[in-house]
């Protein structure tokens, strides 16, 4: 897989975050625009996976994988939610516990919980993700450390159903509280998994064309069809059933609509396909700057939330917000990689 080729995938990863700061900024500008959220998903369990199938690995050490990880997210990760939650004391003159939720990336599990605060969400609510990342990524270090290689992708293929199976039982049977379907990690399993075994199908079989196109036409297909089903379900227009996109209750109450994350999932893994596919040319993903920018996609993401809520507090036109809170997430983002990142850096070391 060359260089090339890799590069689109930066490029893919820049306009996914474009995609989650429109949704964020002005939803209904783009309603869907939390499916940057599976992509990445998809995206990181491809990459750890191909990485670990290329070398003949020892048996892996849980812990020392898992803290490696979290050295990667949470330095930027741990200095936000320490400055919000210093800023909110100085504010406020009260310590909110939101701020131990954060500190364990247990923010998501707080759905289990009735009386859980919320007071940090309008800075830090994007950093469900995070949430999301560290926990499945140590089901992903499990099942590697405990499944042989020959049979990861029946173990991959296993945690995709459970992932779907666990969204659908608690649409069904607790309905009234939703976020439990797909809050807690396990009901994006789909979506992690679906990585892992794109890199396993490559490493096994090399480039495969028509597996690639399978993926995307089944995968935006499936989200066309789920859209149209909704606008059904809430006798609504189209256009009125893709705004439902906007919150999880819009299209989560379903058993059948709430795969919505799997068709977004099986949709970007045959993006993937593409982007790393030797045989095609990606002038447009692999342009300079998408490439540069994407090289900063998880610091632009930790940074844009907080930024779009101050741009927001005081800009009330919503196009030249969305364009200062982006210039601005931008800025925030090389001076922390420029200054900051190196200080973190020799602490940790």
């Amino acid at each position: 897989m060359t260089t090339r080729n890799l590069t689109a995938v930066e490029g893919l990863r820049f306009l996914l975050f474009l995609g989650i700061f429109a949704f964020h900024c002005v939803s209904s500008w783009l309603p869907i625009g939390w499916v940057g959220v599976q992509a990445f998903l998809v995206i990181g369990s491809f990459f750890l996976t191909r990485k670990y199938v290329a070398q003949d690995s020892p048996i892996i050490k849980v812990s020392q994988v898992f803290f490696r990880r979290i050295k990667r997210l949470y330095p930027i990760y741990l200095t936000i939610v320490l400055f919000f939650t210093l800023a909110y004391l100085m504010y406020s003159g009260e310590l909110k516990t939101d701020v131990f939720w954060y500190i364990f990336s247990a923010q998501n599990f707080r759905c289990l919980f009735e009386n859980a605060s919320h007071s940090l969400d309008s800075f830090l609510g994007h950093f469900w993700y995070i949430g999301l990342d560290v926990w499945l990524f140590l089901i992903w270090v499990l099942i590697l450390r405990f499944v042989s290689k020959k049979h990861l992708k029946t173990a991959f293929t296993i945690a995709l159903l459970i992932g779907i199976l666990w969204r659908t039982l608690f649409i069904i049977f607790v309905p009234e509280n939703i976020s439990i379907a797909y809050m807690i990690p396990i009901g994006m399993m789909d979506s992690w998994t679906l990585g892992g075994l794109v890199a396993l199908n490559v490493k096994e079989q090399g480039e495969n064309s028509r597996l690639m196109w399978t993926e995307i036409i089944v995968g935006l297909l499936g989200v066309v069809l789920l859209t149209v089903y909704n606008a059904y379900l809430h006798g609504c227009s189209l256009e009125e059933s893709y705004q439902l996109y906007r919150t999880a209750s819009g299209y989560m109450h379903n058993p059948i609509t709430g795969q919505t994350y799997f068709f977004v999932a099986l949709f970007f893994a045959g993006m993937l396909r593409y982007c790393t596919d030797t045989k095609i040319k990606h002038p447009i993903l692999s342009a300079a700057p998408l490439v540069a920018l994407g090289g900063m996609t998880y610091e632009l993401y930790c940074f844009h939330l907080p930024v779009r809520y101050a741009a927001k507090h005081f800009i009330h036109n919503d196009v030249l917000m969305v364009i200062v809170a982006l210039i601005a997430t931008y800025v925030v983002t090389v001076l922390w990689n420029k200054l900051a990142m190196p200080i973190v850096q020799k602490i940790i070391r």
